[in-house]
């Protein structure tokens, strides 16, 4: 049995005391400590390509890479998150995430599933998205979603003409977020109405234009759950704050590359080759291509737009856990897994997953 003394943040508010675990948490007693340690459940992100060197699209030896880069840095749940591709590329990555979800290595991260980002994204807001869009094809998409290891996809709803997509996800538990869409406010509103979510709030997707609203002015009115790209570099911290004060569960993501924890230099993503420079990651062109962040990163840069670290944990962690619906990770209470990091002087001091301290 392991045990930890300091401020343990929970989802009501923060608890002097000490923290006994080992696979899972035993319990949390409150007691008079000096100890200045933070304690707060692990990041959970909901969407992140890569890291180290490896892309999820390389499959197998890109997820793990991923997982254990990461995790050094706070990371201990993720979705493997694709670009848009081909069939056979979604597939390889389907097969891979299934693997490294069937077998994770103690050191790294937990692999919780897959997202989808694409293929059915708009043409006209792809971003850094690779060239491959398409019409939503009904069949495809069941196929994908039968395989149980899809838990998010990103779509474009102009792409899905006969409204087909939104009933299929749900018959098969997947979350369906809008995102990389150019879609009239009236649809986008009435989607958030009915559940979906939102992909990375205010890129790649229509604005806030007062006489032409698109989907994040109905983000921004109705979604109930949106992922925003915490890093400093995709939202500043006045629109950060603009939806942090509109959207009940507004929750962070790094939408992390292969570069993040590179050098500058030269990477993929997909079948795209991005570049990073002074911790941004962009197309040749300059257009942002996912970020160089890691979960330390995120975790700072919130504290700068001045939440306090229950809130911190909320949007790290609890947040995107209840989305995808999982009760055992996303917070510290008895009976939870023992997915932690702790703080202390303002620094990642050290990682848990599963009761072991892998950092």
């Amino acid at each position: 049995m392991t045990e930890l003394e300091g401020h343990i943040v929970t989802a009501n508010g923060v608890v002097e005391g000490c923290l006994q675990f080992n696979e899972t948490i035993v319990s949390l007693n409150e007691i008079a400590s000096s100890d200045q340690r933070i304690i707060l459940p692990g990041m959970v992100d909901c969407h992140i390509h890569g890291g180290g060197g490896g892309d999820v699209m390389d499959g197998l030896s890109g997820i793990r890479s991923l997982g254990r880069f990461h995790a050094k840095f706070g990371l201990t749940g993720f979705l493997a998150t694709t670009v848009t591709a081909d069939n056979a590329s979604i597939e390889h990555v389907l097969d891979a995430a299934t693997e490294v979800m069937d077998h994770r290595k103690p050191s790294d991260a937990r692999c919780l599933g897959v997202h989808l980002e694409g293929p059915y994204l708009s043409n006209g807001k792809l971003g850094a998205q690779p060239p491959c869009t398409r019409l939503v094809e009904p069949m495809e998409a069941e196929a994908w979603f039968q395989r149980g290891c899809v838990k998010v996809m990103t779509y474009a709803p102009e792409q899905d003409p006969d409204n087909v997509l939104p009933e299929i996800a749900r018959a098969h538990g997947v979350k369906l977020q809008i995102g990389h869409s150019g879609c009239g406010y009236h649809k986008a509103y009435d989607l958030f109405g009915r559940g979906c979510g939102v992909t990375h709030l205010f890129n790649a997707m229509s604005g806030t234009h007062h006489r032409n609203p698109g989907v994040a002015s109905a983000a921004l009115l109705t979604a109930e759950y949106a992922e925003i790209i915490s890093d400093g570099i995709h939202v500043t911290e006045p629109a950060f704050q603009l939806a942090r004060g509109q959207i009940p569960n507004l929750y962070s993501v790094t939408d992390s590359t292969s570069a993040a924890g590179m050098p500058d230099g030269e990477y993929q993503l997909g079948i795209h080759k991005v570049f990073k420079k002074n911790e941004a990651v962009t197309l040749r062109d300059g257009t942002m291509a996912g970020s160089a962040a890691t979960a330390d990163h995120i975790i700072k840069t919130l504290r700068r737009f001045g939440l306090d670290w229950v809130e911190i944990g909320l949007m790290t962690s609890t947040r995107p856990a209840n989305w995808l619906g999982l009760n055992k990770i996303g917070q510290i209470r008895p009976g939870a897994l023992s997915d932690l990091i702790t703080y202390r002087d303002g620094e990642l001091e050290s990682v848990w997953i599963e009761g072991t301290k892998i950092f």
